[in-house]
């Protein structure tokens, strides 16, 4: 019988340890990918990580794989604005101009350049344009520079050779800035302040290295930061941007969004990506990291931030792929967020939840608790309010004086075993602590204390010891004294 027992007890563990680990795996909700009728020749997912995430209740809905550092390509822009935004002051009418390293450290890496040419002005909102409009990678390196050149760490590559001429030393890489551009530091600063965990970068632009890389979980952080910043949002929502170079108003020129999902219109292939409520922010495409794209998308009055990584640019056969898979994604995230998931208020502050044991109280052995605050999550819309359980986690017992408001436990909301959300459970009243309750429940203590009653035992025991030494010592005597009465006779 006791096998029997401690086998059944051994397969509890393993159950409980099993559904633990399936429950902390899981996040978001799920999603049928069944439905791609624009490439089902390729399939959906197309990307190897997606991240959907609702800024209005700060979580996540959808996840394939967020945790993965993967290669950004042009993604790596995002943060090229931040840093240059925090660091160059009056960055919107501060004057830049176009270095010639940026074309010679440029020259032979097949980058994606806005239209412009060594020696040009721009303002530096010109610059953030052309670097997220049309992904330059000139403008991007042309930001690094100017910053770097403000702390005296203007790195070049360019040496002389034999013959005089200034040539690009064979040695240097253009994805690598490690170690010399104060920029590409501030980059890996910003990220880790950030609570960035698995994200590098060596350059500013996104050219492939394999120290310079992000997972989708960190591209949401670093995108969510950049949409604080003033005017952000408006450069990554432009469909074309029309500029010049500064004391030349008669060179007009235009840049037009990489982001066809801004775009309605047909493109080269016959297809169309764009979705209406899409607002940003920034695409990105190499060999090594496939198609990217980190979009935002407004409607009905919730934003969601979706990062895609990893849409094959080739298939196995080595032939081009030019369907967009990472937009594809997005635009199915997107309209499935938008018509099945709404915000539910999950916990109303001031509901009673839950009660604790209560000591050193008078006539009162319960403490009510309530929830301390509101709180909205992203669901499907289908979910009834009953489906989702609340489960407090709470102290054995509390004890007086208690005041209301004071924070007693928590209580975990679960919807299908995921965690939605964690709120504070809180005494609902004040009360006072009663000295004759607590005289009464230490006195009750001490009397049902193991230790009370290992020595009330012990004294007992002597008791009897003393009580049955007593009785053989009597019946001694008893004894003692009939053999001297049969001796007098």
């Amino acid at each position: 019988m006791r096998g029997v027992r401690k086998l059944a007890a051994l397969l509890l563990a393993l159950m409980l340890v099993c559904c633990g680990a399936l429950s902390a795996g899981a996040e978001g909700f799920s999603f049928n990918w069944d439905i791609d009728d624009n490439t089902p020749e390729y399939g959906a997912p197309h990307c190897k990580s997606l991240l959907l995430y609702n800024l209005d209740t700060d979580s996540v809905v959808y996840a394939l794989d967020p945790d993965t550092p993967r290669p950004m390509a042009s993604m790596t822009k995002i943060m090229t604005y931040i840093v240059a935004y925090e660091n160059i002051p009056d960055l919107e009418s501060t004057v830049l101009t176009v270095p010639q390293a940026v074309s010679d450290e440029l020259e032979g890496t097949y980058s994606s350049e806005a239209y412009m040419f060594a020696g040009e002005r721009y303002t530096g909102k010109d610059m953030l344009y052309l670097m997220m409009v049309p992904s330059g990678n000139n403008a991007a390196l042309t930001l690094a520079k100017y910053v770097d050149e403000q702390h005296g760490d203007l790195y070049t590559p360019i040496t002389e050779d034999e013959d005089g001429d200034w040539v690009v030393d064979p040695t240097f890489d253009p994805t690598d800035y490690t170690g010399h551009s104060y920029f590409v530091e501030l980059m890996n600063r910003k990220a880790q302040e950030l609570g960035c965990e698995n994200t590098h970068f060596t350059n500013p632009h996104g050219l492939h290295n394999e120290d310079h890389y992000a997972t989708a979980r960190d591209m949401v952080k670093i995108a969510k930061y950049a949409m604080t910043i003033p005017g952000f949002t408006d450069v990554t929502g432009t469909e074309a941007w029309n500029y010049h170079p500064i004391g030349d108003p008669e060179d007009e020129r235009t840049a037009v969004t990489t982001n066809k999902m801004l775009l309605n219109y047909l493109d080269d292939n016959g297809m169309t990506y764009y979705y209406q409520s899409c607002t940003g922010i920034k695409t990105g495409s190499l060999d090594e990291a496939g198609y990217c794209i980190t979009a935002t998308a407004t409607a009905f009055g919730y934003t969601y931030i979706a990062v895609a990584m990893g849409s094959p640019m080739v298939d196995e056969n080595g032939y081009d792929i030019d369907i967009h898979g990472e937009m594809l994604d997005v635009r199915s995230l997107f309209r499935w967020a938008f018509d099945g998931l709404e915000k539910k208020t999950v916990a109303v502050k001031g509901d009673a939840k839950a009660s604790v044991p209560l000591k050193f109280a008078w006539k009162k052995d319960q403490l009510l608790l309530t929830v301390g605050e509101n709180v909205s999550v992203i669901m499907p819309d289908t979910v009834e309010e009953s489906s989702i359980l609340l489960t407090p986690n709470l102290p054995e017992s509390v004890e007086a004086p208690v005041q209301k408001g004071d924070v007693i436990g928590t209580a975990t909301l679960t919807y299908a075993g995921e965690v939605l959300a964690e709120v504070p459970l809180i005494a609902a009243e004040s009360v006072a602590k009663s000295e004759a309750m607590q005289v009464l429940e230490t006195g009750h203590q001490i009397l049902t204390a193991p230790w009370f009653l290992a020595i009330v035992a012990v004294i007992a025991g002597l008791i009897v010891v003393y009580i049955i030494l007593i009785f053989v010592y009597r019946r001694k005597q008893r004894q003692l004294r009939k053999v001297r009465r049969f001796k007098d006779m």
